[in-house]
């Protein structure tokens, strides 16, 4: 074997055995464990994942942005040793200073999660093992290990440089402070758009990904089959996203349905369903309290597909969510319960109106379709109103704000956790962006900047970056905000008779107290009837005067804008321009078809061949639209001008966590008119 950066690997042979091993001595901590398993040095190669599925070392600290899969499940016998000085999370064990050797009975948290995490202070190590099938083998490697060199001080945490900017970077992090529990989150209702990834990304990735239409995330609070590690995901995490608007689903992932299909994985014993429902439930609040989600927060049990067709499997499965769900309620916690539309939540809607049946507060169905509604045979609305997610596409990248992280996406109308939305955070916002101007030379365009202040007293400084040929008056400026207060900033945007016709893409960066906070961007246009891929499309009087003001600020050619139902199936259907739908008759017309409008198809009334989406595209998708449909003319607005905004120069205004991209599921119903004029 290697001589790695952190620790001296080498051959041997087991004498019991006569199967090879290998001796890893990492920090004077020495274990001998089979030599087929792989060695990963975490210094050298900080964005590898952490994995429990698989046999492996890892050794040194796990980096704030592993490059891990949106899932992974199940435990096998693995370690992931690291220096006592970095994040210890809570229960774990702390062996004397004189010792490296783990042995005697486990915990119930340590039987039911398969993994023992414990520190050894003599060395200086923190040691997470994690087992499936061979208790018996991980035990042995523990028991057998030794202290071959006494550390004098702990050792500091391994660290790379995207996580300067968390408390661990910083050299702060201490078992008191890791483990303690963030203030204020609780449930909330959150509608929007959400991200799945098996470790959290870096607090550092989270604010670069305000600059996404996403505004919640998945987090993984532990669960026997759960392969994943907790990296940077601690109390503090949470509170310092939480603060920049951020929510969350927290997630436990613990035995799968006896039938599963999954390998290496813990099981329900059918025997036993309700006594190991109701023990995940106790442990799973126990993590959630260690991450600082308090009462009232929802916990997501992650069921993976099984064949429901197994009656006895799936009756099982269902005492099992039903203890869940009741020993959730009986700490203060809401339940929820994510699993495959047509099996796991398939069973649950049949046993929704069984008053004898405890069915969960929420369901988050998966059904890869690419489109984001929360429409499903297999999850009646009716059965979970506003309770439902949406798991809509499977594994992928996606890149924000510079940073690319492997993803599911989700749409939201359900439970989640975060600050409570009565709360002012420490955070300031852009409530009202500059969303886009037009000028010509000669001819000056004013707009205004709206910044919502935190909770205390805040310095805000914003600047704006205007490329040549642009000027913004005031260029930059300082608003002392009380907290709770709001800074309205009037800005006047000219054009130099030097400034080529086209369209201009104006940062304006806010920083709170000396420290970056938010971005948005302000579009200028300089010029009329410039060509784009975007046509608007309004099916009524008021969408129609919205569309068109916003079309006279962008600088869209007549052709740009429709009222015309045909014209607009047209466009859809052919790709040939990326139609945003202005208003929710036009995002109904083109999803259903309600009115049975003639069109280029012939189909008949409640048909039509196009889906829509939630978040923003560069380039037209032929079969599909963008819709911005809220509930609102003046969110409406906003949410067209967000879609035209990314369209055309592929950035977005208002980053404020208050108002994230969103669209809502268009309604089959008729309204609007088939021919709206352009005036």
């Amino acid at each position: 074997m290697a001589l790695l950066g952190c620790g001296l690997v080498t051959p041997a042979s087991a004498a019991s055995s006569g199967a090879a091993i290998q001796t890893i001595d990492y920090h004077g901590y020495e274990i001998q464990v089979p030599a087929s398993w792989p060695v990963y040095d975490l210094t050298a190669d900080p964005s590898r994942c952490v994995l429990f599925d698989q046999h492996a070392v890892y050794l040194g600290t796990p980096g704030a942005d592993e490059q891990c899969p949106p899932r992974a499940y199940g435990h096998t016998e693995a370690l992931l040793i690291q220096p006592e000085g970095s994040s210890v999370p809570a229960g774990t064990r702390e062996l004397g200073s004189d010792t490296a050797s783990f042995s005697g009975a486990l915990t119930a948290t340590e039987t039911t999660g398969h993994a023992v995490r414990f520190t050894a202070p003599g060395p200086g190590v923190q040691v997470t093992a994690t087992y499936g099938s061979g208790e018996a083998q991980i035990r042995s490697i523990l028991s057998g290990a030794r202290m071959t060199a006494k550390t004098a001080a702990k050792a500091p945490a391994v660290v790379t440089p995207k996580a300067a900017t968390s408390a661990k970077a910083a050299g702060t992090a201490t078992k008191a402070a890791t483990t303690s529990t963030a203030t204020g989150l609780s449930g909330e209702h959150a509608q929007g758009l959400g991200i799945d990834t098996c470790a959290v990304p870096s607090a550092a990735t989270m604010s670069s990904w305000l600059s996404s239409p996403y505004r919640i995330i998945s987090t993984y609070l532990g669960g026997a089959n759960w392969a994943c590690s907790y990296g940077d995901f601690t109390a503090d995490w949470v509170s310092q996203v939480a603060a920049e608007g951020w929510q969350f689903i927290p997630i436990w992932v613990g035995p799968q349905a006896s039938c599963t299909q999954l390998t290496n994985t813990t099981v329900i014993d059918p025997a036993n369903a309700v006594a190991q429902g109701t023990a995940e439930a106790a442990s799973a609040v126990a993590a959630a309290q260690q991450f600082g989600y308090g009462q009232g927060t929802p916990i997501y049990y992650d069921m993976e597909s099984y064949p429901n067709s197994n009656t006895a499997c799936s009756q099982a499965t269902l005492a099992f969510e039903g203890a869940w769900t009741a020993g959730l309620h009986a700490a203060g916690y809401l339940s929820g319960v994510y699993s495959s539309a047509a099996t796991g939540i398939a069973d649950l809607a049949s046993q929704y109106t069984n008053s004898a049946y405890t069915s969960p507060d929420d369901v988050w169905f998966a059904d890869w379709n690419d489109n984001p509604v929360l429409v499903n045979p297999y999850a009646p609305a009716t059965d979970w109103p506003n309770a439902i997610m949406h798991q809509y596409y499977g594994d992928h990248n996606e890149t924000w704000g510079g940073v690319t992280l492997e993803l599911d996406s989700d749409i939201v109308d359900a439970d989640v956790a975060g600050i409570p939305s009565a709360a002012v955070t420490g955070q300031p916002t852009v409530t009202d962006e500059p969303a886009q101007v037009a000028v010509t030379p000669g001819v000056k365009g004013r707009t205004q900047l709206k910044i919502q202040a935190g909770a205390k007293l805040s310095t805000i400084h914003w600047q704006v970056q205007p490329p040549a040929g642009v000027t913004v008056s005031p260029s930059s400026g300082i608003a002392i905000v009380s907290g709770g207060g709001q800074a309205s900033i009037s800005l006047t945007v000219s054009a130099a008779a030097s400034l080529a016709t086209g369209r201009y893409d104006v940062p304006i960066a806010v920083t709170v107290n000396g420290k970056p906070s938010t971005q948005t961007y302000l579009l200028v246009s300089n010029g009329s009837a410039l060509a784009t891929p975007v046509v608007l499309y309004a099916a009524d009087t008021a969408s129609m005067a919205i569309a068109q003001a916003e079309a006279q600020q962008l600088a869209l050619p007549a052709s740009n804008l429709t009222g015309d139902f045909a014209t607009a199936w047209t466009d859809a259907s052919s790709g040939s321009a990326l139609v945003i739908t202005v208003g929710v008759a036009a995002s109904n017309a083109l999803f259903h078809n309600a009115c049975g409008w003639a069109n280029p198809a012939n189909e008949a009334i409640g048909h039509t061949p196009f889906g829509f989406f939630s978040v923003p595209k560069r380039t037209a998708v032929s079969g599909g639209f963008e819709a911005a449909d809220l509930s609102t003319d003046a969110a409406n607005q906003a949410l067209s001008e967000q879609f035209a905004h990314y369209a055309m120069v592929g950035t977005i205004p208002n980053e404020s966590a208050a108002q994230p991209l969103g669209s809502l599921t268009p309604a089959n119903t008729c309204l609007g008119s088939a021919s709206v004029p352009v005036p």
